[in-house]
């Protein structure tokens, strides 16, 4: 017997909007004794979901993808009342959504397709690897990217055959709540997308339950804490960690766009991206005229002054102090602020000026830990290898970018970044390219979130022989009693491999 649904204790979240003040919303809370009664359902949706073919998965897929394409206003409307950022900002995050979603539904099938293994040289037997679904996913999710992230996911663990229970943020739970809501109207069958609403009590009772296996994205420290509870059981565990991303200019570059750039990816979502521009480093024949595009590209935009240019406020003042004090600390060490380096407090919330520091380096906290804020340190260096050697040395390694006129030369660079992803004259767009891999190494995480790896994470990799004759150990004369000693095994080797020296 199921117990009652989730959210018997009455309690709830209730967000406020950090532009007005006002309560958004509320959704019930999952208390941590519900949820094992949540996987349960998961589980017992699998029993069916699991047994689909892809082509018989694909029109649910695309269903959930029509859906969320005809409900972006109102997807975006509780986005903005959840966290206050500019509504332009939100439909790219769905843009982004929507690509992951249409890409997973049309090459689920190829991707997770049987593929054959190499019969040389046992050629009485043939191999294949197979893909079957691993269970109930448990996918927990944070509040900078609040549907990008969760459906991500999600889409991708239901395409492989898995049925999720989604945590949100208790910063962003309605957004949350809007998944489980889409996948109903686009009629995926009861139990295959469920959505928990909590605090950190309700996700650690999530990595606890019987799910199968765990995707969190969210900060490093609390990713080793479930990395450390996950181990117990040796469940599969995906994880998308913080970042401290660089931006590496060159001498030959076009520096108007990698100011830009900077200033863009430096400051888009207040800052609050882990994977965006964190730290630049630029070559020193270049530097004044990049420092000058840099002061045009910053002073163009605005905190929350209702313009297209500018971020809107910060998620919490907890997050407005974190930033303050990477800043500061900055100055006590010697930087130099350009531009912004304040808070600006209004009746629309909480905003942090976009900020420009310059003689950063490495003793400051700001160029080496996650600040998650709109401010963008810009550091000189002699030349390009001190820029590779700098970039890499950092505890993080999630994203980056290089910049340059010479493609041989980027291609060279990027390859030295120890990052999960880089991008070359651009940033942040391998967020829009789910074909390839995204995700980062160090303690920005061990797994990817997107590409074709990812979509295979939420499945058993299931290794298949067949004898074509008769078992190919035994006419080998491996079975006991032995037929076969030393000598034939050496005179094997060298009929096998012998030839090919």
């Amino acid at each position: 017997m199921i117990p009652e649904p989730a959210g018997a204790s009455g309690r709830h979240l209730a967000p406020h909007s950090p532009i007005t003040g006002r309560e958004a919303g509320t959704v019930a809370i999952t208390e941590p004794w519900e949820v094992e009664a949540v996987v349960a359902r998961g589980r017992e949706a699998f029993a069916q979901w699991s047994t689909l073919t892809h082509a018989a998965r694909r029109p649910y897929l695309r269903a959930f993808t029509r859906r969320v394409l005809r409900s972006m206003d109102r997807i975006a409307d509780v986005m903005v009342a959840e966290t206050g950022r500019d509504r332009g900002d939100a439909m790219a995050e769905l843009i982004a959504a929507l690509t992951v979603m249409d890409h997973v539904t049309r090459h689920a099938a190829r991707i997770l397709r049987t593929t054959p293994g190499s019969s040389w040289p046992f050629l009485t037997t043939r191999g294949w690897t197979e893909y079957q679904p691993l269970g109930v996913a448990g996918i927990i999710s944070p509040w900078n990217y609040p549907f990008f992230l969760p459906m991500a996911a999600t889409f991708q663990a239901i395409a492989a055959g898995c049925c999720a229970v989604l945590k949100p943020s208790e910063k962003t739970p309605l957004t949350g709540a809007l998944i489980e809501g889409l996948a109903r109207e686009a009629g995926i069958p009861e139990g295959v997308i469920q959505v928990i609403q909590g605090y950190g009590d309700t996700g650690a009772a999530l990595v606890a339950s019987r799910t199968d296996i765990i995707s969190f994205t969210g900060s490093t420290e609390v990713g080793k804490a479930i990395q450390a509870e996950t181990a117990k059981t040796l469940k599969p565990l995906l994880l998308e960690l913080g970042g401290k991303d660089a931006v590496v200019v060159l001498d030959d570059a076009n520096l108007s766009d990698a100011a830009r750039a900077a200033a863009t990816f430096g400051f888009f979502n207040a800052g609050q991206t882990c994977a965006g521009v964190e730290r630049v480093y630029v070559v020193a024949s270049v530097y004044d005229e990049f420092l000058d595009e840099m002061r045009r590209a910053v002073a163009a935009v605005d905190a929350g002054s209702g313009g297209r240019g500018d971020i809107g406020p910060m998620v919490s003042v907890t997050q407005v102090e974190k930033v303050e004090a990477h800043v500061a600390d900055a100055v006590a060490k010697g930087a130099r602020v350009l531009a912004g380096g304040v808070r600006r407090e209004t009746e629309h919330g909480i905003y942090f000026e976009p900020t420009l520091v310059v003689d950063a380096d490495h003793s400051m906290v700001l160029m080496q830990d996650e600040t998650l804020g709109p401010v963008v340190p810009v550091m000189k260096v002699a030349d390009e290898e001190e820029a590779i050697r700098l970039a890499n040395d950092c505890r993080y390694g999630l994203h980056g970018s290089v910049w340059t006129a010479d493609p041989r030369r980027g291609r060279y660079v990027a390859s030295r970044l120890v990052t999960g992803t880089v991008a070359i004259n651009d940033h942040l767009i391998n967020f829009f390219y789910p074909s390839i891999r995204f995700g980062g190494t160090r303690q920005s995480g061990s797994s990817a979130q997107l590409g074709e790896e990812a979509i295979r994470s939420y499945c058993i990799h299931h290794g298949v022989t067949q004898a074509r004759f008769r078992p190919t150990t035994k006419l080998m004369g491996g079975w006991l009693p032995r037929r076969s000693g030393p000598r034939f095994w050496k005179l094997l080797a060298k009929v096998f491999f012998g030839w090919r020296r």
